[in-house]
């Protein structure tokens, strides 16, 4: 088969076994519906399974990874049964790609904060202790009624 053929063959068994799964879908009650489409344990659809089902050889399994002309309808019918799409994993693979740039983008502007909040924190600390002097001064001023001088004389 050359790849033209392939699509058009594969669609001509896909479309009839995705209508019956469709229908045997909707015949399930609504409040108890369970996923009438081949699935692997982590609830994806089971590309390979679904090849077995249409009588297909393996090595076709390959095209619904590749052709969205073949992914689509099967992956509409995964968004209504509530399941994971055919590359789905490839889809989760940039989504945790972006996830951890965000992260490292992250950690580096916590680093930066906690940079800032030491300074900010050191800076308060010797507020709090020029607060202290002063203070201190002030009550000797009205005690006293005199100043004292600080430092050198130049």
């Amino acid at each position: 088969m050359n790849p033209r053929s392939v699509v058009p063959s594969i669609l001509e068994k896909l479309e009839p076994h995705l209508e019956q799964i469709e229908l045997t879908w909707s015949a399930q009650p609504e409040d108890d519906r369970r996923p009438t489409l081949p699935l692997t344990p982590e609830g994806k659809v089971n590309v390979r399974q679904l090849v077995r089902d249409l009588g297909l050889r393996e090595t076709l399994e390959q095209h619904f990874f590749r052709k969205p002309e073949l992914a689509g309808p099967v992956n509409a019918l995964a968004r209504v049964q509530g399941v994971k799409p055919i590359g789905s994993r490839l889809l989760d693979d940039v989504a945790d790609e972006g996830v951890r740039r965000r992260m490292g983008r992250n950690a580096d502007e916590i680093s930066d904060l906690r940079k800032a909040l030491a300074e900010r924190e050191a800076l308060v600390e010797a507020l709090r202790a020029e607060n202290g002097r002063l203070k201190a001064r002030l009550g000797l001023l009205e005690e006293t009624g005199s100043m004292m001088r600080e430092g050198s004389i130049a």
